[in-house]
């Protein structure tokens, strides 16, 4: 489980977590589980699908029934795409869910561990109390994204520590969004002393087709974004893959689980 997280300035985490699942190359669940919820999945790339009562709405419905989350997480997605294997649980419906949900998190991380697949979750953005530690402790690393001006670093650097904090600097990583705007990704690596796991080409057309469901620009998916996107799935892959052979879980089939 790998989660992706934003210390604010909303620099695209929702998009990225859609172009990766799109993009990643072995079965793969993307979650939305944003305290802050927004729905922005549902409403742009899924282009206003009703999700019918599935998903954490949904778990936390089967946690108070006493039915096992791991039995129910299939019958609470929605397929992503039309290719199989790429499936969405979609986030919380209303607010006041949210605290609702606090009992269900470690099991619901539980679940996602061991779903059989890739699990990308959408953690939003990062609370004055962090993010979720039943989520932290489960995933295989924590990719904060961040933009390059310095309104996103002052952001960043308030942020940031709480999830070095949580995680250890070895599982945490930085996605620069638009390099160069004026800071460059290795300045800010530096600066923060948190590795950069990659950069994404500063090109809003491109990612609005995966944040807001906008149409797709030509040759999208030989863009530098969607290529700096497969790069850093590559990344997040390898440290699935260290995972899931640090606890002895077979590797992900192709037909997904």
């Amino acid at each position: 489980m790998l989660l992706l997280a934003s210390a604010g300035h909303s620099p695209g985490v929702t998009g990225l977590g859609v172009a990766l699942a799109l993009t990643w190359k072995e079965p793969v669940l993307l979650v939305d589980a944003d305290r802050e919820p927004d729905q922005t999945v549902l409403a742009g790339h899924l282009q206003g699908v009703d999700p019918g009562g599935r998903g954490l709405g949904g778990l936390l419905q089967a946690h108070r029934e006493h039915r096992s989350l791991a039995e129910c997480l299939p019958s609470m997605t929605i397929p992503l795409h039309g290719e199989e294997g790429r499936d969405f649980l979609p986030g919380f419906s209303h607010p006041g869910m949210v605290d609702l949900f606090g009992p269900v998190w470690p099991e619901l991380a539980t679940t996602l561990e061991a779903a059989g697949r890739t699990v990308l979750v959408d953690a939003g953005r990062i609370t004055p109390a962090g993010l979720q530690p039943a989520l932290v402790a489960a995933s295989s690393g924590v990719a904060v994204v961040t933009g390059s001006r310095l309104v996103d670093l002052a952001a960043l650097r308030l942020y940031l520590p709480l999830v070095v904090a949580a995680a250890g600097a070895e599982r945490v990583g930085l996605v620069v969004v638009g390099p160069g705007r004026p800071y460059g990704s290795g300045e800010i690596g530096h600066r923060f002393g948190v590795d950069v796991w990659a950069k994404l080409a500063w090109q809003p057309a491109e990612a609005a087709v995966f944040a807001a469901g906008e149409a797709a620009p030509r040759r999208l998916m030989a863009s530098n974004y969607v290529e700096d996107v497969r790069a850093l799935g590559e990344v997040l892959s390898a440290r699935a893959a260290g995972r899931r052979l640090q606890l002895g879980a077979p590797r992900p089939s192709a037909g997904g689980a």
